[in-house]
């Protein structure tokens, strides 16, 4: 990650190499999933991973959505010693009941409808290796029991059959859930807790450990740009400012590390190889999503423009809800209007006319961009302007922006 020497400083971009991955490579793209990341949480993670990983035992994984709960077992696999045997995985969570037990267990042919053939269950698949339960809290009552069973004897039993088979399986458990909440409600049951949760490990929520989103922003730019690359393999190289790099480590992710890669990915589909995701565009990105409200910052003075830290713009003390006022602005428009980000609305303290007017240029171009289906030729011809046209309003517009606040400044510096 090196800076660029071709911006100002208060517009200093980042640089990431793309990563030539094989597709079918993607579990294994990084032997290390805390690489680049320096926060004490992430290192304590790393440690808690190699602390189980070389022990037989089942292990439980709790943390929030996001997390990265499940790149932390298939890492836990990789550096155990059941590295060389299966690595399944199941995510519990909306399945039916009797679904998730034809999964694990497996099935006889003519068990239950659309049982037309013998098959092997989880269990059988996973057979001296590792089994992976996500969001284990919403497996259903009746299933903990087999479940139970199953882990303490080793041995399962075939939906529509008698004969038990032994299955020497490790068990990785995760969950979003509080399960002694679930346990105390009759949720979930004690016992089955007890034996998943030999081992213990806790994902990190994103917000508590903010030192590694460059980190991560530098590795979900790598990934986006090795899928631009495509079987052709041409080197893209996607870049961020240093200012919109801030407003991404400021954001709280309510969906955690799966926020900031969508959000990612998204940026990159509006530049060009050749282009920088701009502040603008991460606030034009973040208005879609409505993240924008998640925002940590401190608190702003009183003649602050807007206070991101509040779901709402604040102006002259009163404390104004934003989806109430797109919905005002959606209720007057008509069929092929475009509705601008109401980042617009907004004069910013020491903005002058100039840079304002090149701010809102770049957003209504943008949104012009995703209105017409995220092409540039398409977002020229919606604006009665030629592609080439289009890219040197977007260039003066950068430039407007980072020049200096008057003129006469530079002449006296």
């Amino acid at each position: 990650m090196k800076s660029s020497s071709k911006t100002s400083d208060a517009h200093k971009t980042w640089d990431y190499e793309p990563l030539r991955l094989v597709a079918h490579e993607s579990i294994q793209q990084t032997e290390d999933i805390f690489a680049g990341q320096t926060s004490q949480q992430a290192q304590r993670m790393r440690a808690d991973i190699q602390r189980v990983a070389r022990r037989p035992f089942n292990i439980l994984i709790t943390g929030e959505t996001g997390t990265g709960k499940t790149e932390m077992a298939r890492q836990i696999h990789r550096l155990s010693v059941r590295a060389n045997k299966p690595f399944i995985e199941l995510n519990c969570a909306n399945l039916p009941e009797q679904l998730v037990e034809a999964e694990l267990f497996g099935h006889r042919k003519g068990a239950f409808t659309g049982a037309d053939c013998d098959r092997k269950g989880l269990f059988e698949e996973a057979d001296g290796g590792i089994l992976f339960l996500d969001e284990i809290g919403d497996v259903p009552l009746t299933i903990q029991n087999r479940l139970l069973k199953a882990i303490d004897e080793k041995q399962i039993k075939r939906l529509g059959t008698n004969h038990y088979r032994f299955c020497d399986v490790q068990i990785i458990a995760a969950t979003s859930r509080d399960l002694t909440k679930m346990i105390a409600s009759h949720e979930f049951r004690k016992d089955l807790y007890c034996r998943l949760a030999v081992l213990t490990l806790e994902a990190m929520p994103l917000r508590e450990r903010r030192e590694d989103i460059p980190s991560m922003t530098a590795r979900f730019l790598r990934e986006a740009s090795t899928g631009i690359a495509g079987p052709s393999k041409e080197c893209w190289v996607y870049r961020i400012e240093d200012d919109a790099l801030t407003i991404l480590t400021e954001l709280n992710y309510p969906g955690n590390i799966r926020t900031l890669r969508n959000l990612i990915y998204d940026l990159t589909s509006y530049i060009e190889v050749s282009e920088s995701i701009s502040s603008e565009l991460v606030r034009f990105s973040l208005s879609k999503t409505r993240i924008i409200g998640d925002i940590q910052r401190p608190a702003p003075n009183n003649d602050a423009a807007i206070d991101d830290g509040n779901c709402g713009s604040r102006v002259s003390g009163k404390t104004m809800d934003p989806y109430a006022l797109e919905s005002l602005l959606m209720s007057i428009t008509k069929e092929g209007d475009i509705l601008l980000p109401l980042e617009l609305c907004l004069l910013r303290r020491h903005e002058s006319f100039k840079q304002w007017t090149a701010r809102a240029k770049r957003c209504s171009i943008e949104a012009a961009r995703q209105a017409s289906g995220g092409s540039m030729r398409a977002a020229a011809e919606r604006l009665g302007l030629t592609r080439s046209s289009l890219k040197n309003h977007l260039h003066r517009a950068k430039r407007a922006q980072s020049e200096t606040l008057f003129a006469w400044q530079r002449e006296n510096d």
